[in-house]
């Protein structure tokens, strides 16, 4: 593993008759040819870009431009240094 970042996964949950949002932490992982993501993993070779969109001061979306589309992740805190890693091994 070169580094990591932590994202947020936000589920819906409806108890009571009341929604409410649970938020865990996990993690996307930076290897030598693929990122590691919760639910997937994306070879290097097949993503094309990053880019980073604040939302307000406590959240912010990382976005990563694949040739299956877009995958987007919920970050608290700015990917600055792990979208330096990884277009350095792209």
């Amino acid at each position: 593993m070169i580094c990591s970042h932590p994202i947020i996964i936000k589920t819906r949950v409806i108890e009571n008759n009341q929604q409410q949002y649970l938020e865990n932490e996990e993690n996307l992982y930076l290897y030598e040819r693929k990122v590691v993501a919760p639910e997937e993993t994306l070879l290097l070779k097949d993503i094309h870009d990053l880019s980073y969109k604040e939302l307000s001061g406590s959240y912010g979306f990382l976005y990563i431009h694949t040739i299956k589309g877009v995958r987007a992740y919920m970050v608290r805190e700015h990917p600055g240094a792990w979208m330096k890693a990884v277009l350095a091994c792209i």
